[in-house]
Order: structure tokens, then sequence, then C-alpha cells
């Protein structure tokens, strides 16, 4: 397999997996944070059983979509604003579906995502490799942005090269 096909692979899962979660949670909508990780799991499992990904795939994407949530809920729960304000970013520039998904997964767990927040306080960080949301990235070294139209690897910095970053909160 191609580094092209199995980044598109990777992309596709992330995804999958959070349209999965969405589906999951529009059935336990009311429950805390055991729902959360429960519905994770389902759709970590669908992805291998269905033989998407592998395990170790399927952990991954797992672990990035938990990074981005606890980074929206930290930021919601923090400044008290809105996913599209976390988002920090043009949705006239992002694909309705994905953004649509995104922001119902957010909505159908604040109190999931207050439960996170108490537990998550340290800052989220992002590496190049990893796969990330819609939204933007800041390079902790020289400030430089990534802005992310579609769910993609994270490269390294244009600029200067470093690899890792935080995201961009709106002001």
């Amino acid at each position: 397999m191609s580094e092209k096909d199995f980044e598109t692979k990777l992309n596709e899962a992330y995804d999958k997996m959070m349209e999965r979660v969405q589906q999951l949670f529009d059935d336990a909508e009311q429950q805390a944070l055991p729902t959360l990780q429960r519905n994770l799991d389902k759709a970590k499992k669908q992805a291998v059983e269905l033989k998407e990904l592998t395990h170790d795939e399927a952990e991954k994407i797992a672990l990035y979509i938990e990074r981005d949530l606890h980074d929206a809920a930290d930021y919601i729960e923090s400044s008290g604003k809105t996913v599209s304000e976390w988002l920090a970013f043009d949705f006239e520039q992002v694909e309705n579906r994905l953004l649509e998904l995104f922001a119902s997964v957010a909505d159908k767990t604040r109190l999931e995502l207050q439960q996170i927040t108490q537990m998550a306080k340290t800052a989220q960080q992002y590496h190049t490799g990893e796969v990330a949301g819609i939204g933007t990235l800041v390079c902790d070294a020289c400030g430089c942005e990534l802005n992310f139209t579609k769910t993609s690897r994270i490269p390294p910095c244009p600029k200067c090269h470093k690899t890792t970053f935080s995201r961009k909160k709106a002001s």
C-alpha cells in the first residue's frame, strides 16, 4: 500500500469512526462519560471487524478522536464559547457533512465533555503524522498556522519543520 493510499485510509477511517460514534450517541444521548468510552470502543471494534483498520490503527484513530474531543471540551468549558468558535475556521471552506457530524458529536456529548474536561486540564498537543479533524493548528515553535478543510494527517511545519502543534482558539 502506497503512503498516499495509507494516508487516505487513515483520513477516511477517522471520518467513519466519528460518524459511528455519532450514530451510537443518538441512542444513548443522556448517559455520561462511560457512554463516550463505550461508544468509541464499539466504533473501534466495528472498524476492525469490518477489516477497515488493524487493531493498532483503530486504537490510534480513537486516540486522535479522544484528543480532539478533550480539546473541544476544554475550550468550551473554559471559554463558554461554541464548537464553531473552537474550530476557528471559515465554515464555508469546510465540507458541510463533516462539520455537522463533528458538531453533532460535540453537542450531544456536552455532559461527557464537561466530565472529560475535569480529567484533561493539560493542553492537548498534536504531532506530525497524527490525523486531525477540521480546523486550524498552530506550530508551537514558530506560530505558523495549518488549516485543515478535511480530515488529514498532520505534516511537519512548512515554515520551521517542527512537529508539535496546538489547536488555534478563537480570540
